[in-house]
C-alpha cells in the first residue's frame, strides 16, 4: 500500500525524442513543475554503438568521447544549471552493457547505452527550459587507439516527485549526479540586523529582544566583521563579571567572519553549516552583507536536512567505531538500520527520546554560578529546581534579557529572580507527536520530563528532530 501511493506521487511532465541530424542531437522543450521541493528527474533513454579498437591495449583510452551540453533555465531565462563535458562522464555511471573480445594482440568493445539520470531539486515551482545538444556522431583516432561512435536511438523524459535512488545493498548508492537548483539568496533571511562594533553590548542586548532575534552581525565602516550570539554574550560578559553597559561589540564579537555567496548552493550551505558547528552564516557578495543563513533557513525549505544536523544517535554511535572496526561498519551499519526501520514502525515515546540525567540548579543559585556551569557543560539551559522539585528554567536568552538588559551584576541575581516558570512538563508515557505539538504552540524549544513529581529527563527539538525529522515542519512552518 506504501508502495504505490510513493508510486502516484510520480508524475511525468514531459518527454521528447531526439533526432539526429547532420551528425547531431538537439532537443529543447519546456516542462512545468509543480510538487514544491520535491526531487525531480531527468532521465535519457539511449541506445549507440561504438567501436573501439586498441592497437596498443590501454584501458585508460576511449573514455572521454561524444560531448554534450546540458542547461536548465526558469521561466525569465535565467541558466539555473549548465555543464558541458563527455557523454560518457553522464552515462558510464548507469548501466552499460559492454561486450568485446581480444584477437591477435587488439581489443575492440561494442557499448549499448540504456539509461543516463540526473536528479535536481527546483527552487520554486513553475515553468523551466531544457536545453540539451549532443555530437550523436564521432570518429576519432589518435596513436594505437580507434573509436566511432554512432547514436541510434535518444529519448528526454522528465519527472517531477520522484524518491531518490537507493543502492542495491546496506549504505550503498548509485553513483548519478544529484544537483540542488535551489540558491542561498533564495532562502536567507534580509535584511539583516547589525550594529557598529563601537556599540555597546546593552544596545546589541535590546536589539535582540526587540527583534527576538539570537544573533546580531557587527560591522566596521559598513563592512561585516563579526556577529554576536546569546552564547557570545553569555561566555564573554557575563562569565568575566564585565557590565554590558561598558563592553563594545568589538571586544565580544566572533572573528574573523565565515560567509557564503548568495550563489552557493542549498547544498554547500548545508553541509558548511552542520560541519562547522554553527547555526547562522551571513551571505556577503561583493563585499556587502545582503542576508544570513540559518539552520531554520535551512530545515524551513528542506525539511530533509535534519537529519545532517541532528544525526541519529546509533549513527553517531557507528561513525565513532568506525576507525576501530572498519571491517564491521557494514554489518553493524546494516544491524543499525534494521533496529532504527524497526523503532521507527513503533510509537515512540518521551521515555525513549528524552536526555538524562538532567542538569538542575537550585532557585538560589547566582546567575553567575548557573552561567559557569553553562558554558562548562556546553549546554543552552538549565532546569531550577526549588526544595528538590523542579520550579523553572533558564536559558542563555533569560540571561541576556534579564540580567544584562537592566546593567545587573550576575553575582547578585538568583536564579528565581530570572527563570520561566511556571514550568511546561511532560510525562515520560507521552507520545513524541504530543511533546512536538506541545513545545510548538508554547514556542518553547525544551520540554521537562517528570514522573511522580520528580524530574527524570528533558526533551529539546534536537532531541525530536533526531528521532522524528518530520517534526520540522510543527516548529518551523
Amino acid at each position: 500500500m506504501n508502495w504505490r501511493r510513493k508510486i502516484s506521487l510520480e508524475r511525468e511532465v514531459a518527454r521528447v525524442e531526439g533526432d539526429k541530424k547532420n551528425g547531431k542531437i538537439k532537443i529543447s522543450c519546456p516542462f512545468k513543475i509543480t510538487a514544491f521541493q520535491k526531487w525531480c528527474r531527468i532521465g535519457l533513454v539511449f541506445r549507440f554503438s561504438e567501436t573501439i579498437k586498441w592497437y596498443e591495449y590501454n584501458s585508460s583510452l576511449g573514455l572521454q568521447f561524444n560531448n554534450y551540453r546540458l542547461s536548465i533555465a526558469d521561466r525569465h531565462g535565467k541558466c539555473l544549471f549548465s555543464e558541458r563535458r563527455s557523454f560518457m562522464d553522464f552515462g558510464s555511471l548507469f548501466k552499460t552493457a559492454y561486450s568485446g573480445k581480444r584477437f591477435l594482440g587488439r581489443y575492440t568493445a561494442t557499448h549499448r547505452g540504456e539509461v543516463a539520470i540526473l536528479d535536481f531539486i527546483p527552487p520554486h515551482p513553475g515553468r523551466y527550459e531544457l536545453d540539451f545538444d549532443l555530437a550523436a556522431d564521432e570518429d576519432f583516432s589518435e596513436p594505437g587507439h580507434r573509436r566511432m561512435t554512432s547514436f541510434q536511438e535518444l529519448v528526454l523524459w522528465v519527472r517531477e516527485g520522484v524518491e531518490p535512488l537507493r543502492g542495491p545493498g546496506p549504505g550503498q548508492e548509485y553513483p548519478h549526479k544529484r544537483i540542488d537548483l535551489m540558491k542561498v539568496r533564495d532562502i536567507m533571511t534580509h535584511p539583516v540586523i547589525t550594529e557598529d562594533e563601537e556599540v555597546l553590548v546593552t544596545q546589541i542586548v535590546k536589539d535582540m529582544a526587540e527583534q527576538g532575534i539570537g544573533s546580531v552581525v557587527i560591522t566596521s565602516e559598513n563592512k561585516p566583521e563579526g556577529i554576536i550570539t546569546e552564547r557570545d554574550i553569555v561566555s564573554k560578559v557575563v562569565l568575566r563579571n564585565k557590565r554590558a553597559s561598558e563592553t563594545k561589540a568589538r571586544e565580544i564579537m566572533s572573528s574573523p567572519l565565515i560567509t557564503l555567496e548568495p550563489d552557493a548552493s542549498v547544498e554547500e550551505a548545508c553541509e558548511f553549516v552542520a560541519k562547522g558547528g554553527i547555526k547562522r552564516v551571513p551571505v556577503v557578495e561583493n563585499g556587502s552583507l545582503v542576508g544570513i543563513v540559518s539552520v531554520r533557513n535551512i530545515l524551513t525549505k528542506k525539511p530533509g536536512c535534519a537529519k545532517r544536523f541532528y544525526p541519529h544517535p546509533e549513527v553517531r554511535v557507528l561513525a565513532s567505531r568506525c576507525k576501530k572496526a572498519l571491517c564491521l561498519v557494514v554489518s553493524c551499519f546494516s544491524f543499525f538500520r534494521a533496529k532504527r526501520r524497526e523503532f521507527e514502525r513503533e510509537e515512540k515515546k518521551v521515555r525513549d527520546i528524552m536526555t538524562h540525567p538532567v542538569i538542575t540548579e537550585d532557585e538560589d543559585a547566582s546567575v553567575a554560578k548557573i552561567a559557569a556551569d553553562m558554558d562548562k557543560q556546553g549546554i543552552g539551559s538549565v532546569v531550577i529546581t526549588s526544595k528538590g522539585k523542579p520550579a523553572g528554567i533558564i536559558t542563555e536568552r533569560d540571561i541576556a534579557l534579564k540580567v544584562l538588559l537592566t546593567d545587573k551584576e550576575a553575582n547578585g541575581v538568583k536564579a528565581k529572580e530570572i527563570m520561566a516558570s511556571p514550568l511546561v512538563t511532560v510525562k515520560p508515557e507521552v507520545s513524541a507527536d504530543e511533546v512536538c505539538k506541545i513545545a510548538a504552540k508554547k514556542g518553547i524549544k525544551r520540554v521537562p520530563v517528570v514522573e511522580n513529581g520528580s524530574l527524570v529527563g528533558i526533551v529539546s527539538i534536537q532531541d525530536l528532530l533526531r528521532r522524528k525529522p518530520e517534526c520540522v515542519r510543527e516548529f518551523y512552518f
